[in-house]
């Protein structure tokens, strides 16, 4: 069989073309650190590479919706727990006053600093978050949680919750009512203002005081009670988002495993190729360079 020089050539010219080729990719990947340049080196780890890279993207974004809802929640739980401490030391003037041993000035001494605790409490309930909208309004966050005009308490807002996706298929309450906590007439703030205002009126019966002092005390403990269940479970939904933290911490740690594995270039491996591919070149070019210079006239 007769090979000619256009075959030669084209023999050559192949493996030159196919080694540098090689090597170029080679030294790409060297330069990048990457085992896959194209899908198409490794289709079934592009596969995986491709989910991994989709699985974080959407712990990332449970991640940040973890860490808004965590603020949001710490928020809450200070003021209620804020607004418990004052609803204690109320509670507190309110057994004192309603002992039957104070004159009128005694009394009024005490319903101007109650006075005072009651709209602390107001505030509390219509506390906003860093963007200004209202934590306790439910889900209509530019409306007061809690209106006064000045005679009686009303609802604003309204009691609906907001929820928020912190894992796959998990979605957390992201806020508390107002009404879970001070029902629908706003009895605590209610009644202890209308205690306040007996307490003031020197001409009243001292037994209408007493009992209206009384019913303040009672819509005290009841919204009182309400509030450690909210606190409480605020605290629960913390505790949940700080496992969902960890638990996609840990799963981003395997996957960061994972896609080092899959697309991590071996340098040590790369290096012997390297190698192998500019032998392989040289010994082409040095056999096309002897067969190039042979002649039949060398034989005759």
């Amino acid at each position: 069989m007769r090979i000619t020089n256009a075959q030669i050539n084209a023999i050559m010219h192949g493996s030159l073309s196919n080694n540098a080729a090689k090597t170029g990719k080679l030294m790409q990947q060297m330069a990048t650190g990457d085992r896959i340049i194209l899908p198409s080196d490794d289709p079934i780890s592009s596969v995986r590479l491709l989910r991994i890279a989709r699985e974080e993207s959407s712990l990332a974004q449970y991640q940040t919706n973890i860490a808004n809802l965590s603020g949001r929640l710490s928020a809450a739980e200070t003021n209620l727990t804020a607004a418990s401490d004052t609803i204690l030391s109320v509670r507190d003037l309110l057994l004192w006053a309603a002992n039957g041993t104070n004159d009128q000035a005694a009394l009024e001494s005490m319903a101007g600093e109650l006075e005072s605790l009651e709209e602390t409490i107001y505030s509390y309930f219509n506390s906003r978050d860093e963007e200004g909208r209202f934590l306790f309004s439910g889900t209509a966050t530019n409306q007061e949680a809690v209106k006064f005009d000045g005679t009686v308490y009303t609802l604003g807002g309204n009691n609906d919750t907001r929820k928020v996706a912190v894992a796959n298929g998990v979605l957390l309450d992201d806020n508390v009512t107002a009404e879970t906590v001070l029902g629908t007439n706003v009895d605590l703030l209610n009644k202890l203002h209308e205690a306040v205002a007996s307490m003031k009126d020197a001409t009243l019966d001292p037994a209408v005081v007493r009992t209206s002092i009384t019913d303040a005390i009672v819509a005290l403990d009841s919204s009182h009670d309400a509030l450690l269940m909210n606190v409480t479970e605020l605290g629960g939904r913390q505790n949940t988002l700080t496992l969902l933290a960890n638990s996609q911490a840990d799963i981003s740690l395997v996957n960061e495993k994972i896609e080092g594995e899959l697309s991590r270039f071996d340098y040590s491996l790369g290096s012997l190729e390297l190698a192998n591919y500019q032998m392989a070149i040289q010994a082409t070019q040095k056999t096309y360079a002897k067969l190039t210079g042979m002649s039949l006239f060398d034989l005759l």
